[in-house]
């Protein structure tokens, strides 16, 4: 968020906050006095099509921070979802890389006439798809996420809110969600238009994590995004499009090309892994995903009250603060 700062780096900006606080933001993590309590829960380079200006159809960073709620705990989990997707698969392309799971909605692995998202394996002419795209086979930040669209997690997935109030997640919301809206990728990926910006395009991305720092509902996540060659896109501002999968209309997404080939997502923190550890001190997040540090045991805020993280029973990199 924070669209003046991000103009003067010259970075295009993907403004998808995950989290439905300002007050709790990525790198708050100042003690917690064992004093508080509250247990408040609500359920809820330029391409050729560009110019240095940003769209008027793009959102400003203040008008992110007005729309920071999460009813349901899916916006955050959606946004958060879409940076996995580009730290781990290195692109956008949720057409390819995720398939339809039927499922009971109990896990993934757990067969019914439900319809959820998993992740694709294996390759196409273009090369490897889903998780034949990750380092460790499994895209364990991405799975940490789609397994929260599952029923296991029922009353379990608590996202910060703000001051003293925490988000239940409804797992059959997201998991409704998810689907729909990968269906709607597909259908704006079928009928791809090169130029036109309420299009998909044709053109290719190529994500790679560059830094994470505060934002403006939290923390900011910057990505580099060239073209399969290496060149810059020739229509950056579609590059919108191919976040339909995170759901377009999300409060949480707020697409901004400042060019310069650097775009930014904000979750909140917690949800992604930036690959940083805190020690001594609380951390203000009601769950946390990391694959570089176990944090079970380790001190955390969730909903103004002071508690330990455990590592969930369902995901091995996930962490609830209980």
């Amino acid at each position: 968020m924070q669209a003046s700062w991000l103009r003067v780096l010259g970075i295009a900006s993907v403004a998808a906050s995950a989290a439905a606080f300002t007050g709790c933001g990525a790198g708050d993590l100042s003690p917690v006095s064992d004093d508080v309590s509250g247990d408040n829960v609500t359920s809820g380079s330029l391409g050729i099509d560009e110019s240095a200006s940003l769209d008027s159809d793009y959102s400003t960073g203040s008008e992110a921070l007005m729309s920071c709620t999460n009813p349901d705990g899916t916006n955050s989990v959606m946004a958060a979802f879409a940076v996995a997707v580009a730290q781990e698969l290195g692109r956008w392309n949720a057409t390819k890389d995720f398939v339809q799971n039927n499922t009971s909605g109990m896990s993934e692995s757990s067969y019914g006439p439900q319809q959820a998202i998993k992740l694709a394996s294996g390759s196409d002419a273009n090369g490897p798809i889903g998780k034949s795209r990750c380092s460790d086979g499994r895209c364990a930040r991405v799975q940490a996420l789609l397994d929260m669209q599952y029923d296991q997690y029922n009353n379990k997935v608590y996202i910060q809110g703000s001051g003293s109030t925490k988000v239940l997640l409804s797992p059959a919301a997201l998991r409704s969600r998810m689907f729909a809206k990968w269906n709607e990728q597909k259908a704006c990926d079928q009928n791809a238009r090169d130029g036109d910006n309420n299009s998909c395009t044709r053109e290719q991305n190529v994500l790679k994590y560059v830094s994470a720092a505060k934002g403006g509902c939290d923390t900011n996540f910057t990505f580099s995004v060239k073209g399969t060659t290496g060149a810059a896109l020739r229509y950056p501002n579609q590059l919108k499009n191919e976040l339909k999968f995170a759901d377009s209309s999300n409060p949480y997404i707020n697409f901004q090309n400042l060019g310069n080939g650097n775009i930014s997502i904000d979750p909140t923190y917690g949800l992604d892994d930036d690959g940083t550890s805190s020690t001594g001190s609380c951390m203000a997040a009601c769950t946390k995903i990391s694959v570089s540090s176990n944090y079970a045991g380790a001190c955390c805020s969730c909903g103004g009250a002071t508690k330990k993280f455990a590592k969930s029973p369902v995901n091995a990199i996930t962490y609830l603060c209980q």
